[in-house]
C-alpha cells in the first residue's frame, strides 16, 4: 500500500522537527536555574563561598580556579553548590572564612567586609578595634565603602578616639564634596546655653558636652545621696516603732518616769521623719529636674532656610530675590522651653515644638536673631545672616545659578522602580490596627507613577514572606543603571541592643525572629545592583536605620559649571540612603486627613516640585513641611536622612525628576 503523497512532506517535516531540537539542546542557551524558595529565610543574605570552575588553559592544562566569595540570598547559595552561613546563626569566625584569604590578600573589598564582620558582632559583641584596622586598610586604598564605615566609628569613637573632623572629611571623601558643605540639615544650639557669647558651632558643642557630664555626675552624686537618706529614713521609722512598742509596755507597767522618757523621745524622732522626708522629697525633685535635663535637654533648630558655610557669619540662603520671606524652626522638649523670639518679636510654638516667623529680606540681606528662654530662665541664642539667591548685593553667593533643578547633558538618570508597603491589619493583637499606613502606600505609589514615571510595586498588609519577596524580586530585577525607592508604612519595633525593625502583619509581638530587621534590610540593598537606592521609612523607631551624619552641598548656591559637575558625580556614584519619618522614638499615626502626617509631608513636597530634586533638598523640605503641618501633632516628629550602614553606600545622591520637568542643559 502506497503512503499518500502527504506522507513524504510530513516525514521531511518530522526530519527537520527532529533535527531543529537537537539544534535547540545542543546549542541554545538553557534557562537559568531558579533557586526554589521554601520560606522566608531562603531570602535572607548570607556571605556565601561558591566552588571553584573548571577552567582550561590551552589544549593540555586543565585546572580548578580558587573558590569565589559573594553575598548572595541562602536559596541562591544553595542551588549554585556554595558554602554559607546566615548571619542570624553565625559567628563572626565562620563568618570571617569566606572573606578572609580575599583581605589578606589585599582586596578592599573583601577587607572591607571583613571589618563589616567585626563591627556587627556576629554571635559575639562587636570588636570596633579590628573593624576599624580592616576599615582603615580598604580605605587607605581608596575603597569609598570602608571610607564611610571608617567615617562612622571616628564619629561615634567606636574602637578610635572620637574625632569629629576625622569623620567629617573621610565623609567629604567618600562623597566628592569639596567646599560648599553644610555641618549638619539644620543648626542647632543648646537651650542651656552659657551668658556669655559662644563663638562656633565646635565650642557649643564642647561646652554642651562637657556641661552635660557635669549634669550626669551631678545627677550620679545625688542618686547616691537618695539611697543613703532613704537607708536613713528607713532606720530611724524602725528606730520610732520600737520607740513606741517600749512606751507601751511603760505605760502598761504605769512606770510614768520611764513614760514620760520615752514619750520625749518619741517626739524627737518624729520631727527627725519630718525633716527627713522634706530634705528626700527635695532631693527627689532636684535629681529628678536633672535627669529630666539630661534626658531631654532641649535644642533650637533652624529647619528653613538652609545654612551654608563660610568662614565669617553663620549665613543662610534661600530661592528667590528680595521681599518677605519665612523662618521655620523647631525646639525639642517645647515644655521646657518659655519663649522663642525672632529679631525680638515672640514666635508661637506649636505642641510639636515647630515655630515660624515672616523677616523682611532686602536686597543685601537680613540680620536675624532667634533667642530661646527655658522655664529655668538660661538663654540660647543664634544669629545669622539671610541672603536671598536673586537681587544682586555684594556677597558672592547672591547670584542665581541658571542650572539649578537642571539635569546636565550626557547625564542619564536610568529607570525608576518603586517598592511601596502599607500595613494596616496585623494578626497579633498586640499591634493595633493603622488607620492610615494602605491610604498613604497608595497615594506615594499614585505620585510616583503619575507624576515621575515610576514603575511601582504595591503590596498591602505584608507577611514577612511577601515583604521579602518584593524585595528579593528588585534584587534579581535590576540593573546597574536602575534607581529603586522602598516606601515603609506600617508598625516598627526596637530591641533591648537598639536595632530596629520593620513588623509585618505576621510579626509577633515580643518576638524579634518574626519581624524584618534593619540589617536584613541593608544586607538585601547591598546585592541589589542598582546605582541608587532610597528607602522612605514612615515607623516608629525607623531613625534607628540610619545613625551617622551625612555631608551635603548647598546646591541652590552653587555657579551651572560646580551644579553640573556635582550633578555627574552624584548620578555615577552608588548611594544608599534612607529618609525616615522619626528618630529614635514612636511616630503618629494619622495626621490631618486620611495621611500621616510625615506621607502628607511627602506627598506635598513631591507634588510641588518641577525639577530635578536631590534627596537632600527632598528632606530639607518635608522637614519644613511636616514642622508647619504637624503642630498640633500629640508627638514631635524630627525626621532623619542619611547612608544606611552597611548597605554599600559609597557616595551619589537620589535623584527626583518628574515628567515634563527641566530640560537638560549645560555642557
Amino acid at each position: 500500500m502506497n503512503l499518500p503523497d502527504v506522507c513524504p512532506v510530513l516525514s521531511r517535516f518530522s526530519v527537520f522537527a527532529f533535527g531543529f531540537a537537537l539544534v535547540l539542546l545542543a546549542g541554545w542557551p538553557a534557562a537559568p536555574a531558579q533557586a526554589a524558595v521554601r520560606n522566608a529565610e531562603d531570602l535572607m543574605i548570607v556571605d556565601c563561598l561558591l566552588p571553584g570552575q573548571i577552567r582550561k588553559l590551552g589544549r593540555q592544562a586543565t585546572y580548578l580556579s580558587a573558590r569565589r566569595p559573594v553575598r548572595t540570598t541562602q536559596a541562591d547559595c544553595e542551588i549554585r553548590g556554595g558554602e554559607y552561613v546566615a548571619y542570624d546563626r553565625a559567628n563572626y569566625q565562620t563568618a570571617l572564612k569566606v572573606w578572609l584569604e580575599g583581605a589578606m590578600a589585599g582586596s578592599p573589598e573583601a577587607q572591607n567586609n571583613v571589618g563589616e564582620i567585626y563591627a556587627k558582632g556576629l554571635g559575639t559583641a562587636p570588636d570596633y578595634g579590628m573593624a576599624f584596622q580592616w576599615f582603615k586598610k580598604a580605605a587607605e586604598q581608596g575603597y569609598g565603602r570602608a571610607k564611610i564605615n571608617l567615617g562612622f566609628l571616628y564619629e561615634q569613637g567606636l574602637g578610635v578616639a572620637q574625632d569629629q573632623a576625622a569623620a567629617l572629611n573621610l565623609y567629604r571623601e567618600a562623597s566628592g564634596i569639596e567646599d560648599e558643605l553644610l555641618y549638619a540639615s539644620v543648626v542647632q544650639v543648646e537651650i542651656r546655653a552659657k551668658d556669655e557669647r559662644i563663638s562656633g558651632l565646635q565650642q557649643q558643642v564642647e561646652e554642651g558636652e562637657a556641661e552635660s557630664a557635669a549634669l550626669r555626675e551631678q545627677v550620679r552624686k545625688l542618686e547616691q545621696e537618695l539611697v543613703q537618706r532613704r537607708s536613713a529614713l528607713q532606720q530611724t521609722r524602725q528606730e520610732l516603732a520600737r520607740t513606741e512598742q517600749r512606751l507601751a509596755d511603760a505605760r502598761a507597767s504605769r512606770d510614768d518616769q520611764l513614760t514620760q522618757l520615752l514619750e520625749n523621745q518619741l517626739l524627737t524622732q518624729q520631727e527627725q521623719i519630718n525633716d527627713q522626708r522634706t530634705q528626700l522629697a527635695a532631693l527627689e525633685r532636684q535629681a529628678g529636674s536633672g535627669g529630666a535635663m539630661l534626658a531631654s535637654a532641649p535644642r533650637l533648630e533652624i529647619l528653613d532656610p538652609v545654612f551654608v558655610a563660610t568662614r565669617g557669619r553663620n549665613t543662610a540662603v534661600y530661592r528667590g530675590g528680595p521681599g518677605t520671606r519665612k523662618i521655620v524652626g523647631r525646639v525639642t522638649a517645647p515644655q521646657l522651653v518659655r519663649e522663642i523670639t525672632i529679631n525680638g518679636k515672640p514666635a508661637p510654638i506649636g505642641a510639636n515644638g515647630a515655630f515660624s516667623a515672616e523677616v523682611e529680606v532686602p536686597a543685601g540681606g537680613a540680620q536675624v536673631q532667634v533667642a530661646a528662654v527655658d522655664t529655668g530662665g538660661a538663654r540660647a541664642q543664634l544669629d545669622f545672616t539671610l541672603l536671598p539667591q536673586a537681587g544682586g548685593g555684594s556677597a558672592p553667593m547672591t547670584a542665581a545659578p541658571a542650572t539649578a533643578g537642571t539635569v546636565p547633558r550626557g547625564v542619564k538618570l536610568g529607570r525608576y522602580h518603586a517598592v511601596v508597603v502599607g500595613n494596616n491589619s496585623y494578626r497579633d493583637a498586640g499591634y493595633p490596627t493603622l488607620q492610615s499606613a494602605v491610604n498613604d502606600a497608595n497615594a506615594v505609589a499614585n505620585m510616583l507613577r503619575s507624576r515621575y514615571g515610576y514603575e511601582t510595586t504595591v503590596v498591602h498588609n505584608a507577611t514577612r514572606l511577601e515583604l521579602l519577596t518584593a524585595l528579593n524580586e528588585m534584587r534579581e530585577k535590576l540593573k546597574p543603571e536602575d534607581n529603586l525607592l522602598i516606601y515603609y508604612a506600617g508598625h516598627g519595633e526596637i530591641d533591648a541592643q537598639g536595632q530596629g525593625y520593620w513588623v509585618p502583619t505576621d510579626g509577633v509581638q515580643g518576638n524579634p525572629k518574626s519581624w524584618i530587621s534593619n540589617a536584613v534590610v541593608s544586607d538585601i540593598l547591598n546585592t541589589v545592583a542598582a546605582k541608587h537606592v532610597l528607602v522612605v521609612a514612615d515607623s516608629c523607631y525607623s531613625g534607628t536605620m540610619t545613625r551617622a551624619s551625612v555631608p551635603t552641598f548647598a546646591t541652590g548656591t552653587m555657579p551651572p559649571d560646580k551644579w553640573n559637575a556635582w550633578v555627574k558625580a552624584m548620578a555615577e556614584g552608588r548611594s544608599r540612603t534612607a529618609l525616615t519619618s522619626g528618630g529614635v522614638m514612636p511616630v503618629p499615626d494619622t495626621g490631618s486627613g486620611k495621611h500621616s502626617y510625615f506621607a502628607r509631608a511627602f506627598l506635598n513636597v513631591l507634588q510641588d516640585n518641577d525639577r530635578l530634586l536631590e534627596g537632600q533638598r527632598l528632606f530639607q523640605e518635608v522637614a519644613t513641611s511636616l514642622a508647619l503641618g504637624a503642630m498640633d501633632a500629640p508627638l514631635a516628629q524630627m525626621p532623619e536622612y542619611a547612608p544606611i550602614r552597611y548597605a554599600g553606600h559609597e557616595s551619589g545622591e537620589f535623584f527626583f525628576m518628574p515628567k515634563g520637568g527641566s530640560a537638560a542643559t549645560g555642557p
